[in-house]
């Protein structure tokens, strides 16, 4: 027995220290990420610009040109400002938002049942501790080192919307690039092998298009059923308890899809709107969260 409890602590420290090792690594990676994803932006855009659209002029009357610019300018806008809103957007963290009632209670007050050891502070429902951030964050879903930031409250409406227009301009950007694959030659009769970048740009995108897409329906999956990644794993192990003791676990957070929608991209008649670039934080405080009728998560039986 005890050669067996020095093992559980030695594979115990040997988790944390690879924990530990992880978080380290992603704080450093995370900064060169982000100049790699400009980067890469900047150069297919650069290629469009020079290679493909003066390829694309003699073919299409200027009116459609135009419309085409147009097209690409909003996409372009669209995916730089909800990266660089979901990289300058803080996720949200609890200890900002704490009354002085709260901090001056011992161990976890009434409002919130949990409390996180490692930061010292009440852990209000859905927040989690992000060992990277090496603090809590509201409503996270997970630790995106491409935007060298946790995504969660106050920012996952961003992530999400960067997801979508990326999806588009990498879209856009691939068909445009492959008609000029397709046909083996590109601007001014020039083979298409010789334009390295135009090939680079094409295989980028489509590339990035096809991981997108996973990516894209995974969350608005999530948003749709108003789950984070965290809590769709917890959610599974939960509804699976339920169903060995022949009861119904429901999500205690899902308002149905509508409701779940303005929960992330906020209140709106107009569902288009969701798409716009906006600067307005979704509802509520990232502290507390509407609940549905059916109850809190309370299990039914069958």
């Amino acid at each position: 027995m005890g050669y067996m409890r020095v093992a559980e602590r030695l594979l115990i420290k040997c988790v944390i220290g690879v924990d530990y090792t992880f978080s380290i690594f992603l704080r450093i990676l995370g900064p060169m990420l982000v100049v790699l994803a400009n980067s890469l932006i900047g150069l297919v855009v650069y290629v469009y610009l020079t290679i493909v659209l003066p390829a694309l002029s003699p073919r299409l009357p200027g009116v459609a040109i135009g419309a085409i610019v147009v097209l690409g300018l909003y996409l372009l806008f669209n995916i730089l400002f909800n990266y660089w809103g979901c990289i300058l957007t803080r996720p949200g963290w609890p200890g900002h938002h704490l009354t002085e009632a709260d901090e001056e209670e011992v161990g976890a007050p009434a409002r919130f049942k949990r409390f996180c050891k490692k930061c010292e502070c009440p852990k209000p429902a859905r927040t989690h501790h992000c060992s990277v951030c090496r603090r809590c964050v509201m409503k996270m879903d997970h630790h995106c080192p491409w935007v060298n930031n946790c995504v969660g409250f106050y920012n996952y409406k961003y992530f999400v919307l960067f997801l979508v227009y990326m999806h588009a301009g990498c879209a856009y950007t691939a068909m445009s690039c492959g008609v000029f694959v397709w046909e083996g030659r590109g601007h001014g009769g020039v083979p298409v092998q010789k334009h390295g970048f135009l090939l680079f740009a094409f295989v980028l995108t489509l590339s990035v298009l096809f991981a997108l897409t996973l990516f894209l329906v995974w969350h608005a999956f999530l948003v749709a059923t108003n789950q984070t990644t965290i809590e769709f794993y917890s959610n599974r192990f939960d509804a699976s308890d339920a169903r060995a003791r022949g009861e119904v676990w429901r999500n205690p957070y899902n308002l149905g899809m509508r409701g779940n929608f303005e929960q992330v991209f906020g209140m709106s008649r107009h569902p288009l709107s969701w798409l716009l670039p906006s600067l307005k934080p979704p509802p509520g405080d990232g502290m507390e969260f509407p609940q549905n009728p059916s109850g809190d998560g309370t299990l039914r039986a069958l």
